[in-house]
């Protein structure tokens, strides 16, 4: 079955309190500090940790159009960038590590956006190595400002990742008419045993998650209430704050790929977990937790909103329709409240992971392959043809099920209606050499691509 995302092993803050209480008590005269359930260290009495880089103080109070905005761009520096510079090891592989360099942090330096965020900010997610590498991007925009003022960094981030240049204009087209197909790939649920799509989406004029205040965030869930309030019909459902979940409630959602996970140690040092769980949330379109929605909405997760839909098999069509009508009418509601999604020409909709600019889609099905999944080249052939390919539990799982998830490669430079045409016509053509396979017939992949 189709998951919307599958729950890692979790990073306790206990553990890191307690971590950084051992080292406080290494490196301090006072007497031990003592963590328990019910305390937590000062961690301004904290001796610096090298290599190791905590939120800034000002971004708790550092927004925008009313929300603590900063005016000051410049700050007064005691070491320079070259003292500054970060520390990459053989593991850091991230198109951050080889963008960043000494001249672009130089220059990037003393800069930050009106709600605080700096260049150490902008990165932090990709020069930490703990238990898990960092991930290829490396990066995650702190609001709508970041994209131009460090501009030096993200420019060329973007360009290489997307293949779009800083002159491109990005097309949106969120119509289910358009499609060109619209029948169901496997009506017996054969090869197709699930669909998703998701999207995400910012509110303009305010900081993204990495940078958001406390007051920032409870105004994103607090529109996020009133938008989902409105759904009806086959929309309406519940919406579920974090804060009023007990432990076995927020454990069954995240086992069912319902709610999203808590912190790990990327998002903790991407400054997503601040303030958790205080005005996080989840929207279902059911009012019984043992029936199983297909309308989802998480709030103040990596993003202000993911708003997705699942469904079992393969009728894509039907998936797209829905999500889109979801999403429609919570930006109606979001205008109405005098907010709306942020967009624009350039980037499309604009979020805080680079990778997710234009769209912010990602259209998946999870499909059968068993004997085609085994010959030379299967991956390869998948992403020339615009489709990532990844183990059905998500992208950290290298199991070979024979069950693959499939998705949309891009988001940038793509309408919505052209990615997921490409998945149904790719996904088809994945589905006719599976069954010549299991016939008996041979295949040679790079003979069968060039066909395409």
């Amino acid at each position: 079955m189709h998951s919307f995302r599958r729950a890692p092993v979790l990073v306790p803050v206990l553990g890191l309190a307690g971590l950084l209480a051992a080292y406080h008590n290494q490196h301090s005269k006072a007497p031990a500090t003592e963590i328990s359930s019910k305390s937590s260290p000062n961690f301004s009495t904290f001796p610096p940790l090298s290599g190791l880089t905590f939120p800034s103080p000002h971004l708790s109070t550092a927004s925008c159009e009313g929300w603590g905005s900063r005016k000051s761009t410049k700050r007064i520096f005691k070491y320079s960038a070259d003292d500054d510079y970060p520390y990459f090891s053989k593991y850091h592989q991230s198109l951050m590590r080889k963008h960043l360099t000494n001249e672009v942090y130089t220059k990037l330096l003393p800069l930050r956006t009106s709600n605080g965020y700096t260049i150490n900010d902008v990165i932090a997610c990709g020069t930490t190595c703990g238990y898990s590498l960092p991930r290829s991007m490396g990066c995650m925009a702190g609001d709508y400002e970041s994209y131009s003022l460090f501009a030096p960094f993200f420019s060329p981030i973007i360009k290489e990742y997307h293949d779009f240049s800083p002159k491109s204009r990005h097309t949106t087209d969120l119509n289910p008419g358009h499609l060109k197909s619209v029948k169901d790939l496997d009506p017996n649920s054969e090869y197709v045993l699930s669909t998703r799509i998701r999207v995400a989406r910012s509110i303009r004029g305010l900081p993204f998650p990495a940078a958001s205040s406390r007051a920032a965030r409870r105004k994103v869930e607090s529109l996020a209430r009133t938008c989902t309030e409105t759904l009806k019909g086959d929309l309406e459902g519940m919406y579920m704050p974090l804060n009023d979940m007990d432990n076995d409630v927020n454990d069954d959602l995240i086992q069912r790929h319902i709610c999203f996970d808590n912190p790990d140690e990327w998002s903790i040092t991407a400054r997503l977990g601040q303030d958790w769980p205080d005005a996080r949330g989840v929207y279902i379109n059911c009012q019984d937790l043992d029936e199983t929605p297909d309308f989802v909405v998480w709030v103040n997760e990596e993003d202000h909103l993911r708003i997705m839909c699942l469904r079992k098999g393969g009728d894509i069509f039907a998936v797209f329709e829905k999500l889109v009508r979801g999403v429609n009418a919570m930006e109606r509601q979001m205008k109405e409240q005098g907010f709306q999604f942020l967009h624009d020409d350039h980037l499309g909709y604009v979020v805080g992971c680079p990778t997710n600019l234009g769209t912010g889609m990602r259209a998946s099905m999870h499909v059968k392959l068993i004997k085609l999944a085994k010959l030379p080249g299967f991956i390869q052939m998948c992403n020339r043809m615009g489709l990532d390919v990844r183990g059905k539990h998500g992208e950290k799982d290298t199991r070979q099920s024979g069950i693959f998830d499939i998705s949309n490669r891009h988001r940038l430079g793509f309408s919505e209606v052209e990615l997921i045409q490409l998945m149904i016509d790719g996904v088809g053509f994945l589905i006719k050499l599976e069954k010549r396979l299991e016939a008996g017939e041979e295949v040679d992949l790079e003979k069968e691509y060039n066909k395409v």
